[in-house]
């Protein structure tokens, strides 16, 4: 691990390997677990990500409807196809495609060039953070520089064959639980989260595979994420998933936001590498390309705020009205622009990045 390094990526998981997949070179990836092993999330992402990325090898299921089940009602929504995937063949072929270096470690910092790890320190002119909501921070800046929305999830695995994927709307009691239970080929993936941080969620999670008839919940996997931005840039180190809140408020979907915004950073920061770009250039380029995603953050943010304590009936009222054509068109709409996963692309792309309006950039 003496070698002089042209980028070094903080994270081996969804953001982290899709920036690494953008920057030629010699690049490092650091990480505390072997690729794939560090599965959080339930693991379904629209097919459209899958697709542009050359990654349909490793869907386990497609499926066209999301069902919402409140206690009056279950609203059939069909937004765009979503596919549940299996989550260590995915990052294990994001991971062959970087011909990175790995190194197993711990990050401890990671400034200005410089990463301190476990296993020592080590620099490169281009610093990745994408290590998840703690952050690649040192210990009196991470109140500072964490997202300040932190949410929990957990999941289990049970033998089970379904379709579509399914949401459980819990009773409101300030801090309302959202259930799901998504397929996944010859299983089922059943969780639960909550949005105000609370961890305390075992019990919760036994009584919702009892209500769904499959049995003790098998081996648990799960964590924390975030759904309010920090600054995506931070000490001259790019900023990705987790560890810049890029978890969609209201849904809680992350994987899409990390892959696309991963690929942003990557594709900038490799600019960077071949001089195209300055780093001030390429950091100010992602951060403003960020900042015109975040009205719809913010939107969902003060949306879910309203969910998580909305009385029950009027919770149903809201899914319906989603489910109606001219809300749903316009929904659908915004959502899909919040994170375009059509910036995706299999391999390393010099394709620019859209245009950002005047006032955002500034």
């Amino acid at each position: 691990m003496s070698a002089q390094y042209d980028a070094i990526v903080c994270g081996g998981s969804f953001a982290g390997l899709a920036a690494a997949g953008q920057i030629g070179g010699r690049v490092l990836v650091i990480d505390r677990l072997p690729i794939g092993d560090g599965e959080t999330s339930a693991s379904a992402v629209p097919l459209a990500c899958l697709e542009n990325m050359d990654l349909l090898s490793v869907v386990e299921q497609v499926h066209e409807e999301i069902h919402i089940h409140t206690r009056r009602r279950t609203q059939t929504l069909r937004f765009f196809p979503f596919a549940t995937f299996d989550y260590r063949r995915l990052c294990r072929e994001l991971f062959d495609r970087t011909g990175a270096d790995l190194l197993h470690a711990r990050v401890v910092e990671a400034r200005n060039g410089r990463v301190r790890t476990t296993r020592g320190d080590f620099e490169a002119p281009i610093v990745v953070d994408a290590v998840g909501w703690r952050t690649a921070t040192t210990r009196a800046d991470a109140r500072r520089a964490r997202a300040p929305r932190r949410s929990f999830g957990i999941e289990s695995r049970q033998p089970f064959r379904g379709e579509g994927l399914h949401f459980y709307v819990g009773p409101s009691q300030g801090s309302r639980r959202f259930y799901w239970a998504f397929p996944a080929g010859d299983h089922l993936r059943a969780g639960l989260a909550t949005y105000t941080g609370d961890s305390d969620l075992s019990k919760d999670l036994k009584e919702f595979c009892d209500r769904l008839e499959i049995g003790e919940p098998g081996h648990v996997h799960g964590g924390f994420f975030t759904s309010r931005w920090v600054d995506p840039i931070r000490d001259g180190v790019f900023l990705a998933g987790d560890s810049a809140g890029h978890c969609l408020p209201v849904s809680g979907e992350g994987i899409r936001p990390a892959l696309v915004f991963g690929q942003l950073a990557g594709r900038l920061a490799e600019r960077s590498r071949v001089g195209d770009l300055t780093l001030d250039q390429a950091l100010s380029q992602y951060r403003a390309y960020v900042r015109s995603r975040k009205k719809a953050w913010d939107v969902l943010d003060r949306l879910q705020s309203v969910l998580n304590t909305l009385p029950d009936p009027l919770f149903a009222e809201f899914a319906r009205a989603v489910g109606t054509r001219r809300v749903l068109d316009f929904a659908v709409g915004a959502y899909w622009r919040a994170a375009d996963p059509d910036l995706l692309t299999p391999g390393r792309s010099a394709t620019p990045l859209p245009a950002v309006p005047t006032a955002v950039a500034a």
